[in-house]
């Protein structure tokens, strides 16, 4: 009779949508990451697309800038911008995946500078549809791009891929040098080349031939920017390397590249490699790339997450900080109906927390027109009107986390299940901030009621929160997104914050214990007042 009352009980639970949990304790700070910079939350923008993200001086992308000043106002600093990708070069890489799965571009040529050409940049598409162009030329007006933005801080691509003359790319290193001026922070020279160079270079090419013609062309780059621009060097991001288990590399490791001598002369400031979660392989995404089970997956993050942790530990003694230079959801643009929709802003939230727990540094969400997982569409292109899109939710959630403070810290609360994740939030000693996902998956037509998961965390000392919600309709809404009540639409005020929820939403602590629900396919920041 007990096991039959006890069933009851745990069917009517189940019906009334709402799922309970014993109390969560908050593993101490000593667990805890290093402090996260402020600029943790960075974009990386498609070289041949710049352009249309930031306009000009005469018609600067004021929509673009509005985007970029909220971060400002909410971590105190701006994001740091990577100009770069695969047209930085236009590489070419077929059969670069294991098994049916495939990252293919067709073959290409390159971005290259032109001093007399008037237009900022041309771009040349094999066919009106594609997501990239076969050939970029740009001229001295594409660097009025760099001055529309506010006081953003610029990582710029070089091609690494000209090989007919060195003085090619001295000339393009100069002009970025002073056109950029002080918004250049730092050079990136080459894209992906760990497998991008089998279409560029001879088939005996090695990984010791990339180190010698990196350093060769590294020091010429020094030395022509140096005299232009006199004073110290920037420095370069690299390698710039995608090394995922789903792609082959050809043998080529990060270990192996400074066991061989790469940059011997020390100008790297920042190590920088790329991650996906998965390609979207054309004309059908693999069926295993599914929204919840590759992005809202707490279990998929840590898994995709885990070799790039290994790598940065194992890197460590070149003192360098470790960062994703070019990072998203789903590799060739994403995919329409997953990476554009809500349930990818709430893979975004964990897979930036989780990454900032285990000290990856920082992370630069790479952008493109029309691409499937943008965080905005910043003008009206292939009938599609400039907007703010749910990755970008994500985003300034996890600015939120962050804040104006410099010490934060994080640490991951572990908990059982692949579609929940918790993350606790120090400033010094003291937990400042808690995070919640419940990521089941929930249609926006769904027409029952909405479950949800009941959170309780054990958190003595602290008495009562503020509650800010990342929500939608349901895990498939390309609309209706915001965050703490606030929306960022383009057709609200061209993304500024407006109040489109102004109730405020506060909890008790009670018996040292805080209890949240957290509806599925939602988040929660809990902030300790």
């Amino acid at each position: 009779m007990v096991f039959s009352l006890f069933n009851l009980g745990m069917i009517l639970l189940l019906q009334s949508g709402h799922a309970q949990r014993h109390t969560i304790d908050i593993p101490p700070p000593f667990n805890a990451s290093l402090a996260v910079y402020q600029d943790f939350q960075s974009f990386s923008i498609e070289f041949s697309f710049f352009p249309d993200y930031a306009g000009n001086q005469s018609n600067p992308n004021t929509f673009s800038k509005n985007l970029l000043e909220n971060f400002k106002n909410v971590t105190g600093v701006y994001p740091k911008i990577r100009v770069g990708g695969t047209s930085q070069y236009v590489i070419t890489m077929q059969d670069a995946l294991v098994g049916a799965a495939s990252y293919i571009y067709v073959n290409r040529d390159h971005a290259d500078y032109f001093p007399e050409q008037e237009e900022a940049v041309k771009l040349i598409f094999e066919h009106p549809t594609d997501d990239q162009p076969i050939q970029i030329n740009y001229g001295p007006a594409y660097f009025e791009s760099y001055h529309t933005l506010g006081n953003v801080k610029f990582f710029h691509g070089l091609n690494l891929n000209q090989n007919h003359s060195i003085q090619q790319l001295t000339e393009a290193a100069t002009v970025s040098c002073t056109n950029i001026g002080s918004h250049l922070e730092l050079y990136e020279l080459g894209n992906e080349w760990n497998f991008a160079h089998q279409n560029y270079r001879p088939g005996n090419y090695s990984m010791d031939d990339y180190v010698h013609e990196w350093n060769y062309k590294s020091a010429a780059v020094v030395a022509a920017v140096q005299k232009a621009c006199p004073g110290k060097f920037p420095g370069f991001m690299a390698p710039s390397f995608v090394l995922l288990d789903f792609i082959t590399s050809n043998g080529w490791t990060a270990d192996g590249l400074y066991q061989l001598g790469y940059d011997r002369n020390n100008l790297t400031k920042i190590l920088s490699f790329h991650n996906y979660m998965g390609v979207n392989s054309p004309p059908n995404p693999p069926v295993d790339l599914d929204l919840q089970r590759t992005l809202m997956n707490h279990t998929s993050i840590v898994e995709n997450l885990a070799p790039q942790i290994q790598r940065a530990q194992n890197l460590a003694y070149l003192g360098l900080p470790f960062t994703l230079g070019e990072t998203n959801s789903i590799a060739n643009q994403g995919i329409t109906g997953e990476t554009s929709v809500f349930g990818d802003a709430l893979w975004l939230v964990d897979f930036s927390l989780w990454a900032a727990a285990n000290n990856i540094r920082r992370l630069h969400f790479h952008q493109g027109l029309d691409y499937r997982y943008d965080s905005w569409q910043p003008i009206l292109s292939k009938g599609q009107a400039p907007t703010t899109r749910p990755p970008y939710y994500g985003q300034i959630m996890v600015a939120s986390v962050l804040g104006k403070t410099q010490d934060t810290r994080i640490v991951n609360i572990p908990l059982s299940g692949d579609t929940e994740a918790t993350y606790g939030i120090y400033n010094g000693n003291k937990v400042s901030k808690v995070v919640a996902l419940n990521l089941r998956e929930r249609n926006a037509t769904s027409k029952e009621n909405r479950p949800s998961q009941q959170f309780k965390f054990h958190v003595p000392g602290q008495h009562r929160a503020n509650i800010e919600r990342l929500t939608a309709p349901g895990s498939d809404s390309a609309t209706g997104v915001t965050f703490g009540g606030i929306s960022y639409d383009y057709a609200r005020n061209n993304g500024l914050p407006v109040i489109v929820d102004g109730r405020k939403e506060t909890l008790d602590v009670e018996d040292e214990v805080l209890s949240v629900d957290v509806p599925d396919s939602s988040a929660v920041l809990i902030s300790f007042v």
